[in-house]
């Protein structure tokens, strides 16, 4: 007497031991409706090697049974699908760790780089707190060497007295100044121009810029979305907007 034999789907492995969930389809009629309709039934199998995995096709054939649940084998693995997928599965995992690896590095590469902008930046400071303590010291306080470091430090900028008559950081500190003074006229001026240029007169003019920031035709665009890229190009370019929208933005001056 032949064997029952299903061909089905592997819906779940690694669970059990030596055991996997096969789930089987077939067709049958259905008289209230009139008409085929498939159903599934899930068997629990046995796997001797542990060699099915989830989504390979199997077939499985009924024996002893090995436990209160568990009638039938596998017989044949027809595809391996799921042998493929997880191969696929650990290359993607080797792949994403090698990645958080490299972002991680570039991250790391970024801090220290930064540590030394902030430690080459602050070795002015520290310089001319050297020079003050020599200044201050009493005679016989400092060794050779510290009085040598302290005259080493005084001609390299080009300190004759104290304090300093030149202004060593004041170009540093101008500079930071200017910046941090363009960067507040910058943001006081986006948002009153972003009043005025969301207007509809101005929507010809203001969609050729849109043009440039977005892969979608400006008049899709929703209201928030265009209003967003447009405050983000006064950001980004305050100037090129001022001369590019003159006229319109006239009564800010």
């Amino acid at each position: 007497m032949a064997r029952q034999n299903f061909i089905g789907l592997v819906v779940s492995q690694g669970k059990m031991n030596k055991t996997v969930k096969v789930q089987v389809e077939r067709k049958t009629f259905n008289r209230i409706i009139n008409k085929e309709i498939m159903k599934r039934k899930n068997f629990l199998v046995h796997d001797e090697g542990n060699v099915a995995r989830e989504g390979d096709l199997v077939r499985i054939e009924a024996c002893r049974p090995l436990s209160a649940k568990k009638h039938f084998a596998i017989a044949e693995i027809r595809k391996n699908k799921g042998s493929q997928f997880a191969k696929y599965d650990q290359i993607a995992k080797e792949q994403v760790f090698l990645e958080e690896n490299a972002k991680t590095k570039e991250f790391l590469d970024r801090r220290t780089k930064i540590e030394q902008d902030i430690q080459n930046n602050s070795s002015l400071i520290s310089d001319l707190a050297v020079i003050r303590k020599g200044v201050d010291a009493k005679e016989g306080d400092l060794t050779q060497e510290e009085l040598q470091k302290i005259s080493a430090l005084k001609e390299k900028y080009g300190i004759k007295s104290w304090p300093p008559q030149s202004e060593i950081l004041q170009l540093e500190i101008q500079s930071v100044s200017e910046r941090i003074n363009d960067l507040r006229n910058t943001i006081d001026f986006v948002e009153p121009a972003l009043e005025i240029l969301v207007k509809e007169q101005y929507e010809s003019k203001v969609n050729s810029v849109l043009q440039g920031f977005s892969k979608q035709e400006p008049d899709q665009l929703k209201k928030n979305i265009r209003k967003n890229i447009l405050r983000k190009y006064l950001l980004t370019n305050p100037e090129q907007a001022r001369d590019q929208f003159k006229e319109e933005l006239s009564i800010l001056n």
